[in-house]
């Protein structure tokens, strides 16, 4: 008498009788990532700046802001005043306008992509540029 079940355990699995069927590039699809499912590979998730930090980050970011539209301001100012045979803000204004444009940018993203301290630092450097500025061109 017959059997009712599968006559080889293999065939119940529905796997092929050949044993050199192992196929290498199963896991080599694109969506089988090489790395980041295992507990030691991920990296934590980056911590929140403390509140001082990010108020002078934001604020910095405002005064960075001021000092990019004060630039364009006095180079168009130049600008008008050269075709219009006006006397303008001057060659040295516009060239102290723009070194402090650059390093206020440069300090800000600093700021933006740091944390801590070089963070905190980064923001002071952008008021104090912007301090610098305002003194010696608008002021003075």
């Amino acid at each position: 008498m017959r059997r009712r079940g599968a006559r080889y355990p293999d065939e119940e699995y529905g796997l092929p009788d050949d044993e050199n069927y192992y196929d290498s590039e199963y896991y080599n699809e694109p969506y089988y990532p090489d790395d980041g499912y295992y507990a030691d590979s991920c990296e934590p998730a980056p911590r929140r700046a403390s509140l001082p930090v990010r108020v002078l980050r934001a604020l910095s970011g405002v005064v960075c802001g001021a000092v990019l539209v004060l630039t364009l301001v006095v180079c168009g100012a130049q600008y008008l005043a050269g075709d219009r045979g006006f006397p303008g803000p001057g060659t040295t204004s516009v060239a102290a306008h723009v070194v402090a444009a650059l390093v206020a940018l440069i300090a800000q993203v600093t700021a933006d992509r740091r944390s801590g301290g070089a963070a905190l630092l980064s923001s002071l450097v952008v008021i104090f540029t912007a301090s610098i500025l305002m003194i010696t061109q608008w002021w003075g």
